[in-house]
C-alpha cells in the first residue's frame, strides 16, 4: 500500500514510526526478559527448552518487525503507522498531527490488518 505524504506530514510519520518501534522493542525485551527469569527459576525442564523458548521468541518477534519495518520507503510509511495501530503500539492520540485525509487512512488501513 503506497500514499505519499507532503514533507510536513513525513516530519510527523518519522515520529510516530521511532516511537512505535522503541515500544515494540520494550515489548519484545520484556518477553525475552521474563523468559529468562522463569529460566532462573527454574520454571523450565532443563536450560535448552529456556533456550528454544527464548529463541523462538526472538525469532517470531524478528520475522513480525521484518514484516513491518523492512524494506519500507517515505511511500509506505502510513503503511507502517497503520501496523503499529493495529498492534497496540501507538494509540490514534499519536495521530493527532497527521491532517485528516492522512490520520483516517491510516486508521482504516489498520482495521484491514487487524
Amino acid at each position: 500500500m503506497h500514499y505519499e505524504l507532503s514533507k510536513s506530514q513525513k516530519k510527523i510519520a518519522r515520529t510516530i514510526i521511532d516511537k512505535g518501534l522503541n515500544i515494540h522493542y520494550i515489548k519484545i525485551l520484556k518477553d525475552a526478559e521474563s523468559i529468562i527469569s522463569d529460566w532462573s527459576k527454574g520454571k523450565f525442564k532443563d536450560s535448552r527448552e529456556a533456550y528454544m523458548k527464548l529463541y523462538s521468541s526472538v525469532r517470531k518477534n524478528d520475522k513480525h518487525l521484518g514484516q513491518i519495518y523492512d524494506d519500507k520507503g517515505g511511500s509506505r510509511w502510513i503503511e507502517i503507522i497503520a501496523f503499529q495501530l493495529s498492534d497496540g503500539v501507538i494509540t490514534i492520540e499519536d495521530l493527532r498531527d497527521f491532517d485528516e485525509e492522512v490520520r483516517n487512512t491510516i486508521v482504516q488501513w489498520s482495521r484491514i490488518l487487524e
